[in-house]
């Protein structure tokens, strides 16, 4: 069996090798399907993620989330904890952990059932397994804060035929991808 960290290592240097005009080209399919779908249309907050390393960049989203006066909110980790703070057109970001830009910001999320996070990966399968990064931040903010609808992107070759999962694994409502859409 293939260890996570070797699956993670290999899908992430598959993602550095592509031109990043042409992944931000899929980043902006990607997120046309996000805001088509219902589970954002219904959300009055909306947890987003800075990109780092030729990640899904979620700038349209980000861009319609405004205009349709929804809260959005950041990753800011804190001695391995992860918790969302508000970001606005006017805050400003600084560096933070693992040098991902953070909101500088004192207003924390307090979720509910019309909270939608968007959470990035390394790598995915079908059926809704998500191989993160190794810190295990989402699986333990969403494992306390169940409430909370989650939607997983990524590009199509992030997809697996099946994923390691581990008991404190927590899978995502939905994945979707520049060519599909996987719900559970």
């Amino acid at each position: 069996m293939v260890s996570k960290k070797e699956i993670r290592d290999i899908v992430l240097d598959i993602r550095k090798s592509f031109d990043e005009s042409y992944l931000n080209t899929l980043s902006q399919i990607i997120c046309k399907r996000v805001i088509n779908q219902e589970e954002y249309r219904e959300c009055k907050d909306i947890v987003l993620y800075m990109p780092i390393n030729n990640e899904v960049s979620l700038d349209l989203i980000l861009e319609d989330a405004f205009k349709n006066n929804k809260n959005v909110w950041l990753p800011r980790v804190r001695e391995k904890k992860m918790e969302f703070y508000r970001y606005t057109k006017d805050t400003k970001l600084i560096t933070g952990a693992y040098n991902i830009m953070e909101p500088d910001s004192d207003d924390i999320l307090v979720p509910d059932d019309k909270t939608l996070i968007i959470m990035p990966g390394a790598a995915f399968s079908d059926n809704l397994g998500r191989i993160g990064y190794g810190g295990g931040y989402y699986d333990r903010y969403l494992s306390v804060h169940r409430c909370c609808k989650t939607i997983a992107v990524c590009y199509n070759f992030q997809i697996m035929p099946m994923v390691p999962m581990d008991e404190h694994d927590v899978k995502p409502d939905m994945i979707i991808t520049n060519d599909n859409i996987f719900k559970g």
